[in-house]
């Protein structure tokens, strides 16, 4: 009886295993053979999953957003912390600080270049953005109904500005050193909507 092969899974470690590279020693060292290599599978099951290099990367991308969705969901459907602390975990959560992340990051820099010329890389880009800005506009509304934020202000526009601005410092974190300096000594991510924004009154 022939063997059941779980493509998604196999897919998924394959991925995972691009990621780990990625993080570790950057984007041109995820190889076709070195990522067979991590996996533990050969090149011909690699190249059976994920036609060239490019759909390699969009793997890993996909994967990396899949994980990254799986922590969004978690976060927002947490009754146990404020709204407001989740919207600082969100800004963090994005943040290079560990191997996975940075891994997310090193990708998207390469799928962001690309997408400037690339309507199908564009649209993938923007769609995981979409769907990030949903989820974050979601707890904004909650800290509101809570007092945490300024119900005058726009949920939809504030999402924007909180996703653009934790997106943007992810990528000069890669780019420059100081900046990822920054924000792991200094715990920088976790102020930056008491900076930012106008917070309403905590109460009386």
């Amino acid at each position: 009886m022939p063997k059941v092969v779980d493509h998604d899974l196999r897919r998924s470690e394959l991925a995972d295993a691009a990621l780990a590279i990625a993080a570790e020693h950057g984007i041109k060292a995820v190889t076709t053979r070195a990522v067979a290599e991590r996996s533990g599978w050969s090149t011909g099951v690699l190249n059976h999953y994920f036609k060239s290099h490019r759909d390699l990367l969009l793997g890993a991308l996909r994967r990396a957003a899949e994980i990254q969705g799986r922590m969004f969901r978690e976060l927002r459907l947490d009754a146990t912390t404020d709204p407001l602390r989740r919207l600082k975990l969100f800004v963090e959560s994005v943040l290079p600080l560990d191997d996975r992340r940075v891994a997310m990051t090193r990708i998207f820099l390469v799928f962001y270049a690309e997408a400037a010329a690339d309507p199908a890389a564009r649209e993938e880009v923007a769609d995981y953005l979409h769907n990030w800005r949903r989820v974050v506009e979601r707890i904004i509304v909650e800290a509101q109904k809570t007092g945490q934020v300024d119900p005058a202000l726009s949920a939809s526009r504030l999402a924007v500005e909180l996703v653009g601005l934790s997106d943007g410092l992810a990528m000069h974190a890669m780019l420059d050193p100081d900046i990822l300096a920054q924000l792991t000594a200094h715990g920088f991510e976790l102020t930056l909507l008491d900076r930012h924004w106008r917070l309403a009154p905590a109460g009386p």
